[in-house]
C-alpha cells in the first residue's frame, strides 16, 4: 500500500492487501445506495484472491475455506460509481482456522467486517489444519498464532 493510497482513501493502519473498485450499478438498490449485501460480496472477492495468494486452490478434493462466522458494521453510505479501497488483513491463525478483518475506505473508513474461516476438504467437509506454508504466510502478513 503506499502513501497515495491512504491520503486518497483516509486508509489507518496496517492492511497487507488492497484492491481499488469502483462501485456498479449491479452493487445498488434502487436509490443508487450499496446494497448491503454487495459489501459481503467485496469481502468474499477478497477472500477468495487472499486464498489462492497463499497457495490455496478450490478442487473439490482440496483442502479451502469455509465460512463459519461473519461479522459486518456498515458506518456510512456508499453510492453508484464511488470509488473506493478494499481491504484485508489476517487477524488470527489457529490449527483449522483463521479470521480476517476487512475494511471498505472513502475519505475513511465506511465499512468493517470480521470472518472467521475454517479449512475443510471440499469434498467430504472435514476439517484439516491449516497448511503449512499458508500459515507461514499469515504470520508473515500479521495474524497472531494460536494454535
Amino acid at each position: 500500500m503506499t502513501e497515495e493510497d491512504r491520503a486518497a482513501y483516509g486508509i489507518e493502519g496496517e492492511w497487507p492487501v488492497l484492491r481499488r473498485h469502483r462501485i456498479r450499478w449491479a452493487e445498488c438498490d434502487m436509490y443508487g445506495h450499496v446494497n448491503h449485501a454487495a459489501y459481503l460480496t467485496l469481502c468474499e472477492d477478497l477472500r477468495v484472491a487472499h486464498w489462492l495468494s497463499l497457495g490455496g486452490g478450490f478442487a473439490p478434493d482440496a483442502p479451502g475455506p469455509v465460512v463459519a462466522q461473519l461479522e459486518a458494521r456498515y458506518l456510512r453510505p456508499l453510492g453508484f460509481d464511488d470509488a473506493v479501497a478494499l481491504t484485508l488483513r489476517p487477524g488470527s491463525v489457529r490449527r483449522t482456522s483463521y479470521t480476517h478483518d476487512y475494511a471498505v475506505w472513502k475519505g475513511g473508513l465506511v465499512f468493517s467486517g470480521k470472518a472467521v474461516l475454517v479449512v475443510v476438504r471440499n469434498d467430504t467437509g472435514e476439517r484439516v489444519p491449516v497448511p503449512p506454508e499458508a500459515r507461514r504466510m499469515l504470520v508473515a502478513q500479521g495474524a497472531k498464532d494460536e494454535a
